[in-house]
C-alpha cells in the first residue's frame, strides 16, 4: 500500500482518471452484470424447474405463421389421461384488467388476475405468507391475493374471509401469498380457480389456455410432442386441423426468452438479443476502461522509470517487480470497484425504470461478491499484464541517470487507441440510428388515426344503450365523436375467423372485428371501394361486412363489392354461422391496427353484436381535460362505486415500443460513459506525451516551425487514430443496425449522413480534447522549453 501511494502522489492526474475511468466501467459491468443474472435465473425456483414445460402450437394459415403459447381448455386434461409420463398438468388464463374485481363494493380494473387449475400452488412453488397451500385453494369459491394486494385494498384489516366479486361470482379470501417474484414469468394480483365458463369451455371457444406439464424423469419428448399434436388434430375445428399445425413443448428456462407471437403469449417476456447486446456493451466499456489504464501507465512511465532502475540495481529480479505491478493494479480495482458500486446504487433506479426492472445490490449474497471478485481479478489482468511486462524491461543505467524519456507509442498502443475510437463511433452510430427508427415509427402514418382519443372500458351501465350514451356525451363541444368496438382494442387479436381462396384452396386467418357504424370516419379510415354498410339497419345488414385490402387480396376476389364469401368458424363467435355467406360492401386500405413489427392482417368488421363490456373510443377537440370530466361525470353517474380509469390510445400504442425506446436512452447512457473514458485517457495521454517532446518543440520553433505547422505535428496523429476508427466502426455498426432492423416492417433508411454526422463529431470531440494541449506547448517559449528540458 505505501508503494501504491507513493506511487499515486507522483502521478496524481492519472491516478484518478484511472480510478475514474475504472470505477464507471465497473459501475456498467455491475448494473448489467446484476440485470443479466436476474434474466437469465428466471423461474429457477421452482421444486420441478428441470421437468417443467409450456405447450407451444406453431400454425400455418396462410397469411401469417403463427406461434402460439396457448390452448384450448381440453387439450390439458385429454394430455395428462392419455400420456403416461405427464405426472402434473396445470392451466391458466391471464386477465389484465379487462374484467373489474368488486373489492368492499368497488369495482376495480387496475389489477392482474389468472384464473387456474385447482393444483396451482403445488403444481408451481409460490409459497403462501397466510393459509395452508393444501386447504386454501380447495374450495371452488376460493381466491388467494398476493401481499401486495392485501395491503392497498386492505391496509387496515385481515383481508382472509372478505368477499370479492369477479365474473358475477363471489369469492372469499381464503389465503394471503407473498407477491410474484420478479423472475417469474407469471405475474398476478389475484388467483382465482376455474369457474363458470373458465370450467366449461371446450374446443369451439376460448384459446387462451397456457398449459404445463410437470413429466418424469428421462421422458421423451418427441413422442409426447407427436401425441399432443394428435390430440389437437383429432379436436381442433377444421380450419385448424388443415392449418399445418405441431406442438411443442417449451422448458420452463426458456419460457422468459420464448419468440412466440405476442398476441398469443401472456408471460412476462424478455429480449435474449437485448440482453446479449447489453452485456458486449458492458464488456466494451469495461475492456476500454482497462486500455485506458494500459495507456496511461505505458504513456507515464518516464515518471517512475528511476525508482524502477533503482529496484533492479538492488536485485530485484523481473518476476518480484510484475507482482508488484500487479498489486498495484489490483488496489487501483478495489477503490474503482467501491467506487463503482456505489456509482451502480445511485444508477440503479433509472436503469430499473428504463428495463421495466427491479435489481439492486444484495450485499448478503455471496454470489454479488463471486461477481466483484471476478471483476476485480478481470481488471487486475487486463490493464495491468501489458504495462507491468513492459515496464519492467527498462534498462538499469539509463533509467538510474534520469535518462529515461519513454518511448513513442508502440503499435500496441495505438491499436488500443484504435479500438477505443472505434467503439465510441460504433455506439454513436447506433444510438443515432435507434433515435431515427424510433421516431419513423412514432410519426409513421398508420393508415388510421390514433391522436386526440380517449378510451375507457365500457362497465356495467356505460355502455349499453350505446346510441343514446353517444348523443349525450356529444352535447358536449370538446367530444367530437364516440366510437365503440367489441370485446379489445384494435391492436389486439380480435376473434379468429377462417376464409379460404376459391382459386387455390389456401385457406388463411381473418380476424374479425365487431364495431360501432361510425367507426371507420371516427378512425379516419379510407374506403377504396364501396360504401360502408354498418350504417343500415334491415335484417339483410346483418350478413354485410367490410374487409380491408390484405383480406381482399387473399381471398383473390377480384371486383370484390358485392361478392360473397364464406367464413370457417375457429370456435366462439359466429360458430352457427360457419359456411354461411358474408357479402363485402366495402374495402378499406390496409392500416397498421396491430404493430410495425408486422405486415396488417386481414381484418373483416361487422356491425356490435352487443354493447356491454367494451372499450368505448372519443375523439377529443380542444380541452381534453374538460372532456375527460364531462366522461367522469356520466361514470360515475352511472357507476358510483366503480373506479374511473382511462387512457389515450396513442400512448398506448407507443408503449409497444418501449423497450425500443429505453434501449435507446440505455445506449445513450453508455455511450456518453464511453466518450467520458475515452476523452479522459486521451487528455492525460497527449499531456504526457507532449511533456516528452518539449524539447523537440523548442528547437522546431527556434528553426522556424509556426504554431499551425506545430499544431498540425502534434495533431495529426489524433485525426489518423478517428479516421482508422471510423473506417472499421461503420461496417460494424451497418451490420448490428441491419440484423436489428429486420424485426420491423416498416424501416428508417440506412443514410449515410448518420455515418458522416458520427464520424465529423468524434474528429471534433477529439481535437477539442487535446487542442489544449497542444497549443499550450505550441506556444510555449523555445528557450524554456529547453531550459525545462
Amino acid at each position: 500500500m505505501k508503494q501504491f501511494i507513493r506511487n499515486f502522489r507522483k502521478q496524481k492526474t492519472v491516478g484518478i482518471l484511472n480510478i475514474c475511468s475504472l470505477s464507471l466501467g465497473i459501475m456498467v459491468s455491475i448494473i448489467i452484470g446484476l440485470w443479466a443474472f436476474n434474466e437469465l435465473s428466471f423461474d429457477d425456483f421452482h421444486k420441478n424447474k428441470d421437468r417443467m414445460y409450456r405447450v407451444v402450437q406453431n400454425f400455418d394459415v396462410g397469411n401469417e405463421p403463427v406461434r402460439a403459447a396457448t390452448a384450448f381448455k381440453p387439450l390439458g386434461e385429454l394430455a395428462e389421461a392419455e400420456i403416461p409420463e405427464i405426472e402434473q398438468m396445470c392451466r391458466v388464463v391471464v386477465n389484465r384488467g379487462e374484467d373489474g374485481v368488486a373489492i368492499q363494493d368497488i369495482v376495480h380494473f387496475d389489477f392482474v388476475s389468472i384464473v387456474t387449475d385447482h393444483n396451482f400452488f403445488s403444481f408451481f412453488t409460490f409459497p403462501l405468507k397466510e393459509g395452508e397451500i393444501k386447504t386454501a385453494f380447495s374450495k371452488p369459491d376460493n381466491v388467494i391475493i398476493t401481499e401486495s394486494t392485501a395491503n392497498r385494498y386492505f391496509p387496515d384489516e385481515n383481508p382472509i374471509g372478505k368477499t370479492v366479486r369477479y365474473h358475477g361470482s363471489d369469492f372469499t379470501i381464503s389465503a394471503i401469498m407473498y407477491d410474484f417474484p420478479k423472475n417469474s414469468h407469471i405475474q398476478a394480483d389475484m388467483v382465482f380457480p376455474l369457474f363458470k365458463h373458465f370450467k366449461d369451455w371446450g374446443w369451439d371457444s376460448s384459446f387462451s389456455y397456457d398449459t404445463y406439464f410437470v413429466l418424469s424423469q428421462n421422458a421423451d419428448i418427441p413422442a409426447i410432442e407427436k401425441k399432443l399434436s394428435e390430440i389437437n388434430l383429432a379436436n381442433m375445428s377444421e380450419l385448424l386441423q388443415n392449418a399445418k399445425i405441431t406442438t411443442e413443448l417449451e422448458p420452463l428456462a426458456e419460457i422468459h426468452f420464448s419468440k412466440t407471437s405476442a398476441g398469443f403469449d401472456s408471460a412476462l417476456r424478455g429480449n435474449k438479443d437485448l440482453l446479449q447486446t447489453f452485456i458486449s456493451i458492458a464488456a466494451i466499456i469495461l475492456i476500454i476502461s482497462c486500455i485506458n489504464f494500459t495507456n496511461l501507465s505505458i504513456s507515464t512511465s518516464f515518471i517512475r522509470a528511476k525508482s524502477i532502475g533503482i529496484k533492479k540495481s538492488q536485485g530485484a529480479g523481473k518476476k518480484q517487480l510484475v507482482v508488484e505491478f500487479y498489486r498495484e493494479t489490483a488496489t487501483y480495482a478495489i477503490i474503482a470497484v467501491l467506487l463503482g458500486i456505489s456509482l451502480a446504487m445511485i444508477a440503479f433506479p433509472i436503469f430499473n425504470t428504463y428495463t421495466g426492472s427491479d435489481i439492486g445490490i444484495d450485499f448478503s449474497s455471496p454470489r454479488f461478491y463471486a461477481f466483484v471478485g471476478v471483476l476485480i481479478l478481470l481488471v487486475t489482468l487486463i490493464a495491468g499484464t501489458f504495462p507491468a511486462f513492459q515496464m519492467t524491461r527498462f534498462g538499469i543505467v539509463e533509467t538510474i541517470k534520469g535518462k529515461f524519456k519513454g518511448k513513442n507509442m508502440s503499435v500496441f498502443q495505438k491499436i488500443l487507441i484504435i479500438i477505443q475510437f472505434t467503439s465510441s463511433i460504433s455506439l454513436l452510430i447506433i444510438v443515432m440510428f435507434f433515435a431515427k427508427q424510433i421516431n419513423q415509427i412514432l410519426s409513421q402514418d398508420l393508415g388510421f388515426d390514433n391522436k386526440n382519443i380517449v378510451y375507457v372500458n365500457g362497465w356495467g351501465a356505460f355502455g349499453p344503450n350505446f346510441k343514446n350514451l353517444r348523443e349525450e356525451l356529444m352535447k358536449e363541444p370538446t367530444i367530437v365523436d364516440v366510437a365503440m368496438k367489441q370485446y379489445h382494442l384494435p391492436l389486439a387479436m380480435g376473434n379468429g375467423l377462417g376464409a379460404t381462396n376459391e382459386k387455390t384452396g389456401n385457406n388463411f386467418l381473418l380476424d374479425m372485428s365487431q364495431v360501432s357504424p361510425n367507426y371507420f370516419n371516427f378512425f379516419g379510415m379510407e374506403f377504396i371501394e364501396g360504401e360502408n354498410p354498418l350504417i343500415l339497419e334491415s335484417e339483410s345488414a346483418a350478413t354485410y361486412c367490410v374487409l380491408n385490402e390484405t383480406a381482399v387480396r387473399l381471398l383473390g376476389i377480384e371486383d370484390p363489392v358485392n361478392k360473397p364469401f364464406n367464413i370457417i368458424s375457429i370456435g366462439g363467435s359466429l360458430a352457427e354461422r360457419a359456411g354461411q355467406p358474408f357479402i363485402i360492401k366495402g374495402v378499406i386500405r390496409d392500416s397498421y391496427v396491430k404493430s410495425l413489427y408486422q405486415e396488417p392482417d386481414p381484418q373483416m368488421y361487422l356491425g356490435l353484436g352487443r354493447d356491454d363490456n367494451n372499450p368505448i373510443f372519443f375523439k377529443i377537440a380542444g380541452d381534453p381535460q374538460r372532456a375527460i370530466s364531462v366522461i367522469e361525470k356520466k361514470w360515475k353517474e352511472l357507476l358510483p362505486n366503480v373506479t374511473f380509469e382511462y387512457r389515450f390510445l396513442d400512448e398506448t400504442y407507443d408503449a409497444q415500443y418501449k423497450t425500443e425506446i429505453n434501449s435507446k436512452n440505455i445506449l445513450l447512457f453508455a455511450l456518453v460513459i464511453t466518450i467520458l473514458i475515452t476523452v479522459a485517457g486521451l487528455y492525460a495521454m497527449i499531456f504526457y506525451s507532449t511533456q516528452r517532446r518539449i524539447k523537440e518543440i523548442g528547437i522546431r520553433k527556434i528553426n522556424g516551425a509556426t504554431i499551425p505547422n506545430l499544431l498540425l505535428l502534434l495533431n495529426k496523429d489524433i485525426v489518423v487514430w478517428v479516421i482508422l476508427s471510423f473506417v472499421i466502426a461503420c461496417p460494424l455498426s451497418y451490420l448490428f443496425i441491419d440484423n436489428w432492423l429486420k424485426s420491423f416492417v416498416i424501416k428508417t433508411p440506412l443514410s449515410i449522413w448518420i455515418f458522416a454526422i458520427a464520424g465529423f463529431m468524434s474528429i471534433a470531440i477529439a481535437l477539442l480534447t487535446v487542442c489544449y494541449q497542444t497549443w499550450k506547448s505550441a506556444n510555449m517559449n523555445p528557450v524554456d522549453a529547453i531550459k525545462i528540458e
